[in-house]
C-alpha cells in the first residue's frame, strides 16, 4: 500500500464527515430558531381547524356509543357518551335532541325542555327538534301548543305524515274533533296514499258515526299495510256499525292469521260475537259470547253482551244468569239488575221487575233503558201515573222521540178509560 497516497484520502473523508455534522447542525439550529418565533398566523389557523376536526371526530364516535346505548335502554351510559360529545363539539343540534330524548325518558321535563331549545336555536329548521318539543308540550297539558310545534316540524319536513298525525291526534285526544277535521283537510294533500292518514280519517269518521266512510278509509288503509292489528280492529268496528257484517267476519279473520295473535284473544272474540249479532245471526252470537264469558269469567263487558244476546234470542234462563253474574261483578251497574229485571218480566214476576228496573234506574239515572223498562211494567201492572212520570222523563230527555211520545199519548188514553 502505498502511504503517502492513503492519508489524503483519509482527511479528505474525515473533512466530509465533519461538513455533514456542521450541516446537521446548522439544521437543527435554524428549525430551533423557527421554533422559538412560533407559528404563522395562517398556521395557527390550520392547526385550529385540524384540532376541530379531530374533536368533531372524537365527539361523532362518543355520539355513536350514546344513539346505541340509548337504544338498548342503557341511559346512563348514554348520558355520558353524549355529554362526552358535545363536551367536545357543542354545536351540533343532533347532540342536544338525543341528550333531551334521554331527559324525556327519565322523567327530568325541565332538562328535557332546555336541550329541544337549544337544539332549535342552533338549527331552526330541524324537524326532529320541533317534533319532541310538541311531545314536551304534551306532556305538560298544553295541547295547542304541541300542535303548533307538530304543524311546525310538518312545515320543515312536509314529506313526513307522523307530524300530521301527531297534531290531529292530540286534537282528538282534547276533544277538538272539528278543529283536528280540519287541520287533517288543510295538510291531507300529498298523503292520500299514506296508511296512517287514512286510519287517522277513518277513526275521524267512526266518531262521527259516519260508518260507511269509516269503512272505505280504513279498508284503504289496510290495503297499504296489512301488519297493523289495531287498524285492523278498527276496520272491523267500522264495518260493524256500516252492515258490513260479513267483511267484518273476514277482517276478523285476517287478523287472527296476524302472528302473535291467540285464538282465545278477548277483543276478538267480542268482536265476533258482536259481528254475528249485528248481521241476525243471534244464536251463533250467543254460542260465540258464551264461548268468552267461559274463557273470560271476569270479563264484565263480555257478560253484559251476552246477556243482550241472549234477550234478542229469548233464551231467559242465560239472561238470568248473566244478570246475577253481574251482580257480582259489578253491583254499581244497572246492567245486572236490568237483565235480571227482564228474566222476571218474562216469568210474568212484576214485582220483582218493578224492583229491579228501580234499582237499574238509581244506579243510572241517565240510562233511558231502565227507565223505559220500569214504565212498562207498571203499565203491565196497570198503574198507569207512575208509568206515565217515567216515560215523561224519559221524553223530557228527548223531546223528538216518536216512540216515547207515543208511550205517553197510551198511557194518557188509559186514565181515560
Amino acid at each position: 500500500m502505498n502511504h503517502r497516497t492513503s492519508t489524503p484520502r483519509r482527511i479528505e473523508g474525515a473533512l466530509r464527515t465533519v461538513g455533514r455534522g456542521v450541516a446537521l447542525l446548522g439544521l437543527a439550529a435554524g428549525l430551533a430558531t423557527v421554533g422559538c418565533s412560533g407559528p404563522t398566523k395562517k398556521g395557527q389557523e390550520a392547526r385550529n381547524l385540524a384540532n376541530e376536526k379531530f374533536d368533531m371526530v372524537r365527539s361523532r364516535v362518543d355520539y355513536d356509543q350514546a344513539d346505541q346505548s340509548f337504544r338498548s335502554g342503557n341511559f346512563v351510559k348514554a348520558k355520558q357518551h353524549l355529554e362526552a360529545a358535545i363536551e367536545k363539539s357543542d354545536g351540533q343540534a343532533d347532540y342536544w335532541i338525543l341528550l333531551g330524548r334521554i331527559y324525556l325518558e327519565t322523567a327530568s321535563l325541565q332538562d328535557a325542555i332546555v336541550c329541544f331549545d337549544k337544539a332549535c336555536e342552533l338549527d331552526e329548521k330541524n324537524a326532529d327538534a320541533r317534533y319532541f318539543q310538541g311531545i314536551v308540550a304534551e306532556r305538560r297539558n298544553r295541547p295547542l301548543d304541541a300542535v303548533a310545534s307538530y304543524l311546525a316540524a310538518l312545515e320543515i319536513a312536509p314529506d313526513e305524515s307522523s307530524m300530521l298525525v301527531a297534531a290531529v291526534d292530540v286534537l282528538i285526544g282534547a276533544g277538538m274533533t272539528a278543529e283536528a277535521e280540519r287541520t287533517l283537510r288543510e295538510h291531507r294533500e300529498g298523503f292520500e296514499d299514506d296508511a296512517a292518514v287514512l286510519h287517522l280519517s277513518g277513526r275521524l269518521a267512526m266518531m262521527k258515526k259516519a260508518w260507511s266512510r269509516a269503512a272505505d278509509e280504513l279498508t284503504q288503509s289496510v290495503l297499504l299495510d296489512d301488519s297493523d292489528r289495531w287498524v285492523m280492529e278498527d276496520l272491523a268496528r267500522a264495518q260493524i256499525g256500516a252492515g258490513r257484517t260479513e267483511d267484518c267476519l273476514a277482517t276478523i279473520r285476517r287478523i287472527q292469521d296476524l302472528p302473535d295473535v291467540d285464538a282465545d284473544d278477548l277483543e276478538l272474540m267480542r268482536l265476533r260475537a258482536r259481528c254475528l249479532a249485528e248481521g241476525g245471526r243471534g244464536r251463533e252470537a250467543r254460542q260465540a259470547m258464551l264461548d268468552l264469558v267461559n274463557m273470560h269469567p271476569e270479563d264484565v263487558q263480555g257478560w253484559i253482551d251476552f246477556g243482550l244476546v241472549c234477550c234478542e234470542v229469548e233464551d231467559f234462563r242465560r239472561v238470568a244468569r248473566a244478570g246475577q253474574r253481574l251482580v257480582v261483578l259489578a253491583p254499581n251497574r244497572f246492567e245486572g239488575y236490568f237483565l235480571l229485571g227482564q228474566a222476571a218480566l218474562r216469568n210474568r214476576d212484576h214485582d220483582s221487575a218493578v224492583k229491579l228496573f228501580a234499582r237499574a234506574v238509581e244506579l243510572a239515572p241517565e240510562r233511558d233503558e231502565p227507565r223505559l223498562a220500569l214504565g212498562m211494567t207498571h203499565e203491565l201492572r196497570g198503574e198507569y201515573a207512575s208509568a206515565y212520570r217515567a216515560y215523561a222523563a224519559v221524553a223530557e230527555r228527548n223531546p223528538g222521540d216518536s216512540r216515547v211520545r207515543g208511550l205517553l199519548t197510551n198511557v194518557s188514553d188509559s186514565f181515560d178509560d
